[in-house]
């Protein structure tokens, strides 16, 4: 049994903390280094993590990965509530928008090092690899929204003030020889004599199973993998098939390890306390005391998503969503689910709508404050894999495919009705899968049978467009990874996009206030938010 979020949490701090800033973070100052062990520093590494990819105010001053996600890759837009999120309609940037993000994930990347280096040095390498493949993580994470980053020169403390930037493309290289490194160090570390130190409840993603990590470091490589699979560089696609060939090999034998199989998620043990919730559920749920969170109107579903929902008789609405009154033309009002364009100039609750759906508390967003937050969702990978076999990037070809993206359907289903209480294997919604199914037996993006060799319902399009669908929220920075790179689905723009691209999007982050002021020197150059990251291939 896990222990409770504020134990694990207090092992790891070397003072006592005041705030959800402090009480989340391990060390603010990289140049004075932790005395603190590996396991006891591991539990709020890693709760960090997940507050920096889906997280709240306090945390990470609002700035998470999936919130900015959400807004890109359309399943977010403003309600008539509140103003402002001009950049978010406008893509109109600056080095201030989302600006923590990086300053946030550089300094959890301190604390994997520590971990890491300490590990290393002292007799913890199970805990040394844990940090080497959150490292890598958290470092695609960067690449994926701003490109070249710091990297061999990074984490340097006071030695290093001004760390040169590396180019996206070495860094992604570099990122799957970690992965590797780190599945080797575990085999390494379970065959020392004496054993080696074991990983203990500090592991609040996977409780010390190894097994479960390297499946984990399996399960990322093929995202590193895809993410680079589709570029105008033809050596660089015939490498990168040659290593998603070699990568199902060797996780497909008998012995092998092979890939996630179920969700992987963050749980140190959420608590109905201040600054000690699930932080998505405290920023859009519900505060430790029960009032409505600040932020719990701020943003209405678009249009455009609940429609995919609606138009395919998909239950997964209900499970998402909460429905409103609809006021039209005088008439007695209607109760239905109600979005917005993103970017709509007329505020949604001023132009005839009385409400708008929100987020349903206790549904498969708003979990609950004690819910675990992902990393990485098993719908993902079931489609990537997919993808992988009908590209034929993995061997199996559509029969093996068609197997994937149904168990990516339905590992989404278990996903968005399992109870916050309940654990990542639980089958939760195979009655309302079902029943989508049976709904859907003409239909292309639901039947795989039905789908076409290419186009715009060709297999590749229709599993990006499940996928889209399951990685509602939870992963939305994913799915705005995979539109860059594939152009699906076609998610539509902002109303008020300065945009001079075909789809009227943006593409990338722009480095923040504190590289622009501190590393000037060593920032690229000509970089706007439409400069293309290496691996996007949408024109």
């Amino acid at each position: 049994m896990k222990k409770p979020f504020n134990l694990l949490v207090a092992a790891a701090l070397t003072a006592s903390a005041t705030g959800c800033s402090s009480y989340l973070d391990i060390n603010d100052n990289p140049n004075s280094p932790l005395t603190a062990t590996p396991d006891a520093i591991l539990a709020t590494a890693l709760t960090t993590t997940a507050a920096n990819y889906t997280g709240g105010q306090g945390a990470t001053g609002g700035d998470n990965y999936n919130s900015y996600g959400s807004w890109t890759a359309g399943y977010w837009a403003r309600s008539g509530t509140v103003n402002g999120y001009t950049p978010e309609r406008t893509y109109t940037y600056t080095t201030s928008f989302y600006s923590a993000l990086f300053d946030n994930t550089y300094d959890n990347l301190n604390d994997y090092n520590i971990i890491q280096t300490q590990g290393t040095a002292t007799g913890y390498p199970n805990h040394a690899a844990i940090a080497r493949i959150m490292k890598a993580y958290n470092y695609l994470l960067l690449v994926d929204e701003y490109g070249d980053v710091p990297y061999t020169n990074a984490l340097g403390g006071l030695g290093n003030i001004a760390p040169t930037y590396d180019k996206a493309a070495d860094i992604y290289k570099d990122l799957l020889v970690q992965l590797v490194g780190a599945i080797a160090d575990i085999n390494t570390a379970a065959k020392a004599v004496p054993a080696a130190r074991a990983v203990g409840s500090e592991d609040v993603v996977f409780a010390g199973n190894m097994k479960s990590w390297k499946q984990f470091a399996n399960s990322l490589r093929l995202r590193i993998l895809l993410r680079e699979s589709q570029t105008g560089d033809a050596t660089l696609n015939a490498s990168v098939a040659t290593q998603l060939a070699a990568l199902q090999n060797e996780t497909s034998a008998a012995t092998a390890d092979g890939f996630i199989t179920a969700d992987v998620v963050v749980q140190p043990g959420y608590l109905q306390s201040s600054g000690k919730q699930n932080p998505f559920y405290n920023r859009y749920g519900a505060t430790a005391a029960g009032s409505a969170a600040t932020e719990r109107s701020y943003q209405l579903p678009t249009k455009y998503i609940l429609a995919q929902y609606i138009n395919n008789s998909d239950p997964r609405v209900s499970q998402l969503y909460s429905t409103a009154p609809i006021l039209a033309n005088g008439t007695p009002p209607t109760v239905g689910y109600v979005g917005a364009d993103l970017g709509e100039k007329s505020p949604v609750l001023g132009s005839g709508l009385a409400g708008g759906s929100r987020f349903r508390l206790g549904g498969g967003l708003l979990k609950g404050y004690n819910a675990p937050t992902p990393l990485m969702l098993l719908s993902e990978h079931l489609f990537s894999k997919a993808e992988a076999e009908t590209r034929n990037l993995f061997t199996g070809g559509d029969a093996a495919a068609k197997t994937d993206f149904n168990n990516g359907i339905l590992a989404s289903f278990n996903f968005f009705y399992r109870p916050a209480t309940s654990g990542p294997t639980v089958a939760s919604g195979v009655t309302q899968y079902n029943t989508y199914v049976a709904a859907n037996p003409n239909n292309p993006l639901v039947n795989y049978d039905l789908a076409t060799s290419n186009g715009a319902l060709g297999k590749q399009a229709v599993i990006i467009y499940q996928k889209y669908l399951a990685l509602n929220t939870w992963g939305s920075i994913e799915a705005w990874d995979d539109y860059r790179r594939t152009a699906q689905p076609k998610v539509p723009a902002s109303l008020e996009s300065t945009s001079p691209r075909a789809d009227k999007l943006p593409t990338r982050l722009l480095y923040p206030q504190s590289e622009v002021s501190a590393n000037s020197a060593n920032i690229p150059a000509g970089i706007t938010q439409f400069t293309k990251i290496f691996w996007d291939s949408v024109d």
